[in-house]
């Protein structure tokens, strides 16, 4: 088990999209979506100016749900989302007038009706879909699809500040911490921290970066979700033929439940980075 621990989320390098596409999965990002809502109060960063129609993307939509929560603050824009795969979205009949779903991977150039186009392009949790923890490819396609002067807005998890919670701060939770170093995954994710070096070196200026904590009321329902994109990860593992990694989490993921009705929870704190196209 310790090699599985310590190769952490890099066991995903190179074998694309390992979370789930079916309708357990889109409850996860639906359950997802309200608990970033509850902890940031807002779908655009209160710093970002909207006008009276602006036009927004949201890039790896899944659900559509941020967009379908954002028409309602904004009934005048012009929504579009981008996904490589829409099986988890609601059908064109059941969706808000000015907001239209379509399939397009982030990683491929961006067609020509797409290029300029954009006053604001959100992203949030492309930190498995990064792949050699670069994320400059998807940073210089959303330059492209940005409007002179429009803003990126990008949303992911603070892995490395990930730690536990613990009711009784006495209390031991050796599965939680082997869990925890999972997670860290020996740097993988660390680039999110850098977000906004990252984007200042593509072309873009008065870039920030916000951090965002659970409250503690909701630390079991934000670490209950942790532990179903586990499970997701888990099944992807199993269609990879991952066979040994797989029961390894799956092994770790039952001590993990066995600490969690003691009061225990992972907590991963979020930030949000935003930045203005020069």
């Amino acid at each position: 088990m310790s090699e599985t621990i310590e190769a952490g989320f890099h066991l995903a390098d190179s074998n694309g999209y390992m979370l789930g596409r079916g309708h357990s999965a889109a409850c996860r990002l639906n359950l997802q979506f309200f608990l970033w809502k509850e902890s940031l109060r807002f779908n655009i960063h209160p710093s970002i100016p909207i006008s009276s129609n602006p036009v927004i993307a949201d890039l790896g939509t899944g659900t559509g749900i941020w967009l379908i929560n954002l028409s309602r603050e904004l009934p005048t824009a012009t929504l579009d989302g981008y996904d490589v795969d829409l099986s988890n979205s609601p059908p064109r009949e059941w969706l808000p007038e000015r907001l239209h779903l379509h399939h397009w991977d982030l990683f491929t150039p961006v067609p020509d009706h797409m290029v300029g186009k954009y006053d604001v392009v959100h992203l949030r949790l492309l930190i498995l879909v990064v792949q050699n923890s670069d994320p400059t490819p998807v940073i210089q396609n959303v330059a492209r699809l940005l409007k002179p002067g429009g803003y990126v807005q990008w949303d992911d998890l603070n892995y490395p500040g990930t730690h536990i919670r613990r009711a009784n701060p006495s209390m031991k939770a050796p599965a939680f911490d082997r869990l925890r170093q999972f997670v860290y995954s020996n740097g993988r994710h660390d680039w999110v921290l850098n977000l906004p070096e990252l984007l200042a070196q593509n072309g873009f200026t008065d870039t920030r970066l916000e951090h965002f904590d659970d409250s503690i009321e909701l630390s079991t329902a934000n670490g209950e979700q942790h532990l179903a994109t586990m499970d997701e990860f888990v099944l992807s593992l199993e269609k990879k033929n991952m066979m040994e990694d797989a029961q390894n989490i799956r092994q770790l993921l039952k001590d993990v439940a066995v600490e969690a009705v003691h009061g225990v929870a992972l907590s991963m704190p979020r930030v949000v980075a935003v930045g203005r196209k020069a």
